[in-house]
């Protein structure tokens, strides 16, 4: 049996630098609409979930605005330049982010709670 490459089947992988944090291509299809996104911590499971809001659900007054991140998008990636969700990310699960270096993780789409996971657990060398 044959089985051809399918470039939508790519493991999404999220990048954590110092100051921000970017997600592959595989990923970008989930950000797409997202004009804000709030980050979330499962500190037991050590996975980040990002969930993505379109300008009207950013803009509503429904949610903290202070709790709101902007998102960055281009042709091939996605990313979130802050360096407040960074630390809040590595002081909170104990991940350590050289200034020279990155940490690299397996990321998915989570169907039932509508967010980008950044499984922790699953680094990538």
């Amino acid at each position: 049996m044959i089985e051809f490459f399918d470039n939508e089947k790519r493991d999404g992988l999220a990048s954590i630098y110092e100051n921000h944090i970017t997600f592959n291509k595989s990923l970008l299809k989930y950000f797409t609409e997202a004009y804000r996104v709030r980050v979330g911590l499962d500190k037991e499971a050590k996975k980040v979930y990002v969930f993505t809001l379109n300008k009207d659900q950013a803009l509503n007054g429904e949610i903290k605005a202070s709790s709101l991140v902007p998102i960055s998008l281009s042709n091939t990636y996605a990313r979130i330049c802050s360096r407040a969700i960074v630390e809040y990310i590595t002081n909170s699960l104990d991940v350590v982010v050289s200034k020279d270096n990155y940490l690299r993780y397996k990321s998915y789409y989570d169907e039932t709670k509508k967010a980008v996971v950044i499984d922790l657990t699953r680094e990538e060398k």
